[in-house]
């Protein structure tokens, strides 16, 4: 694609003493592909599913036509290989996040899982674009926690939702329309984690994405540097194609803002379906109402039996 520029850096960190991050991308006649990961469950492990998950996805973006319903497929590929993968003893507890930007242009479509980022750098303002699946993360949508305790909360780096964990993938997908100029950047939390929002504004607005990429991994490691640290940096040329896909229709209506795609959005039956944190809380309302439903019973029980002659 003319016009399109990007870069990738990683580095295992200061304090690691191996890369389980991976990263990767594939350029495509619409756009391209790019992928961040971040392996767990140990140094061997955690770098082999990062790695199967950059190559699966992208694997089974090549030579497909995009849409929503692809990107989902390659996620859930990437699931299946990792998960069984796991299932070798020696692989216990194998999983990883990932975080895809498949575009599409001049759309752009995200698929996630875990706590890697994707932001959105248009017209000097900087927006994050996924939701983290951390425990932190969670109680901060709740409201039990403030985002400067989760930032030193011990249980900061307790994820809830990887590559690999479960035999169906779980994934948050969005899209939008871009922009002329628009740029992306994809990182594992070894840089969110450390690096405030500013900073990341800052160096994404003044540097081009190859000195960017590897400013924001520097700036990681001389800050600290306690994990591995990986940044994709992605900014799109100032005249974008015109075009329309079958799945367009909500991100026009949206007037370039991001839009959470669910099930029912797309022309045809999307595998997998998309769990968003809206999603998920009525399983936590009826539990509790059954939670509920069980302590009534249990007095109107005892009562009964207390005011029985």
């Amino acid at each position: 694609m003319p016009g399109l520029v990007f870069a990738l850096e990683t580095h295992p960190g200061r304090k690691r003493p191996k890369n389980e991050d991976a990263v990767g991308y594939a350029l495509t006649p619409w756009g391209g592909a790019f992928v961040v990961a971040d392996g767990m469950g140990g140094h061997r492990t955690g770098e082999v599913a990062a790695r199967l998950a950059v190559d699966t996805v992208l694997a089974h973006l090549q030579g497909t036509d995009p849409s929503p319903k692809v990107l989902l497929e390659a996620l859930e590929r990437a699931n299946e290989a990792i998960y069984l993968e796991a299932q070798r003893p020696e692989n216990r507890g194998m999983g990883t996040t990932a975080t895809c930007l498949l575009l599409d242009l001049p759309y752009a479509l995200i698929a996630h899982v875990g706590d890697s980022r994707a932001y959105l750098l248009r017209r000097g303002e900087l927006a994050l674009l996924t939701e983290d699946h951390s425990w932190v993360a969670e109680r901060v949508r709740q409201g039990l926690l403030s985002p400067e305790e989760a930032k030193t909360h011990r249980w900061r780096n307790v994820i809830t939702n990887a590559l690999g964990s479960f035999p169906q993938a779980r994934v948050d997908l969005l899209g939008l329309k871009a922009e002329p100029g628009d740029a992306f950047l994809l990182c594992t939390d070894g840089l969110s984690g450390v690096l405030e929002d500013r900073t990341l504004l800052e160096v994404l607005k003044n540097f081009p994405p190859e000195e960017a990429a590897r400013r924001l991994v520097a700036l990681a490691n001389e800050w600290g540097g306690p994990d591995n640290v990986s940044a994709l940096v992605v900014r799109l040329p100032e005249e974008l194609p015109k075009g329309a896909r079958p799945y367009a229709l909500p991100l026009e209506a949206a007037g370039g803002q991001p839009v959470r795609l669910k099930l029912g959005e797309e022309p045809e039956e999307l595998p997998t379906q998309v769990l968003e944190p809206e999603a998920r809380r009525p399983r936590v309302a009826w539990r509790d109402a059954l939670l509920i439903l069980l302590w009534v019973v249990v007095v109107a029980y005892i009562l009964l039996g207390y005011f029985r002659p």
